[in-house]
């Protein structure tokens, strides 16, 4: 095992020394945006055992590929309207692209339904590399599985066995890598933007009185507490704009709770992911005849994922969008929470924290 540190004037020099590792199958350690990956040739059976052994992995957990650019990539995935998009907008960066596999990868990498994830990292040095190489390696963090994520190189030895220091061929040091989370993963094979993200927040400096808890077993029964508690606050969209902060880990289904808000808003246009566009606006009508009251407005549904800060959800025109008669759906919250807090127009603010592993789902209302 070499270690050599990453300088401004070597990057050639160690480009060179990883593409001989590469070539003879070896495990080469590099940086990222994110943390420290582990990589060998993707097309390289031999070499993929050896990286699987070192990772203590799992059988059958796919394993994503970095590329240098969405060129390199249209060779290995079939790259449709939504992909091209998010190649095209926000790689390189950390998100990682699931498309279906042209499986001219090594098939353990990939994932039992023939998906394969594509990376294209942050890190001119690294996309050098790999551009050079002129073949994808393995995109997986260096730690062993279960273990702490490699910011740095102690990190990684500090946590590997000698034995599985002994398969690495080359780390590549650049020191202390901003403590970034992983990648988001964004499952493009259906082309209908279905946002899959690792890690959770928390909605911090918000105190509630109480809270009312409904299980949730599929999608379905997600969108119908959507619908339910928004059909209760019916009587309130007179005179009131109705907030819904949404809070909830990977693949909770915030957009799908949206969609049971859409229903019962009579809005027949099927809700997506606004994730891209931020937001997308649905018109509604409804006459509430129990109330005498005809409601002309507006379904708000917004992501604020791609924000940097909650300066540009104003410069959006939230304040413009919280106005009575309108229906607000915010996910990620608690990225604009401050801002939601201090909403000066009549408004009833419903936080939602959704929780839960499998099918099943916690859907926490909090008041």
């Amino acid at each position: 095992m070499q270690i050599i540190k990453l300088s401004k004037t070597n990057h050639q020099g160690i480009i060179s020394k990883a593409i001989e590792a590469l070539k003879k199958g070896g495990i080469i350690i590099y940086p990222t945006e994110t943390c420290y990956g582990v990589g060998v040739d993707a097309t390289n059976s031999e070499a993929v055992k050896k990286l699987l052994t070192y990772k203590e992995r799992p059988a059958g957990k796919p394993i994503s590929i970095a590329v240098s650019d969405g060129k390199m990539a249209q060779e290995y995935v079939e790259i449709n309207e939504t992909a091209e998009n998010l190649y095209k907008n926000f790689l390189p960066g950390p998100i990682t692209v699931i498309s279906n596999s042209l499986h001219n990868v090594v098939k353990e990498i990939e994932a039992e339904d023939g998906s394969l994830g594509i990376r294209i990292p942050d890190y001119p040095f690294t996309r050098e590399l790999i551009k050079q190489f002129g073949k994808p390696i393995t995109a997986t963090s260096a730690n062993l599985s279960g273990r702490k994520t490699p910011y740095s190189v102690d990190d990684i030895l500090n946590s590997a066995s000698e034995k599985n220091k002994k398969l690495i061929s080359l780390i590549i040091d650049a020191g202390e890598l901003p403590h970034n989370p992983p990648s988001t993963v964004v499952d493009t094979r259906l082309n209908d933007e279905r946002i899959l993200r690792e890690g959770s927040f928390s909605l911090k400096g918000i105190t509630h009185k109480s809270h009312k808890t409904y299980m949730s077993y599929d999608e379905q029964e997600t969108q119908q507490i959507g619908k339910s508690l928004m059909r209760q606050l019916l009587p309130r969209l007179s005179d009131h704009c109705i907030i819904f902060a949404l809070q909830g880990e990977l693949g909770a289904g915030k957009t799908q709770f949206a969609k049971g808000v859409a229903r019962a808003l009579g809005i027949k246009e099927n809700v997506t992911s606004p994730t891209f566009t931020i937001v997308k606006e649905y018109p509604f009508q409804l006459r509430i005849t129990n109330y005498e009251l005809r409601v002309d407005g507006t379904l708000l549904h917004i992501d604020t994922w791609r924000l940097q800060d909650e300066k540009e959800l104003e410069d959006l025109g939230f304040e413009r969008m919280i106005m009575p008669g309108n229906v607000v759906v915010i996910e990620w919250a608690e990225k604009v929470a401050q801002m939601v807090n201090i909403v000066k127009n009549p408004t009833q603010i419903v936080y939602i924290v959704i929780e839960g592993e499998n099918e099943t789902r916690e859907v926490k209302i909090l008041s």
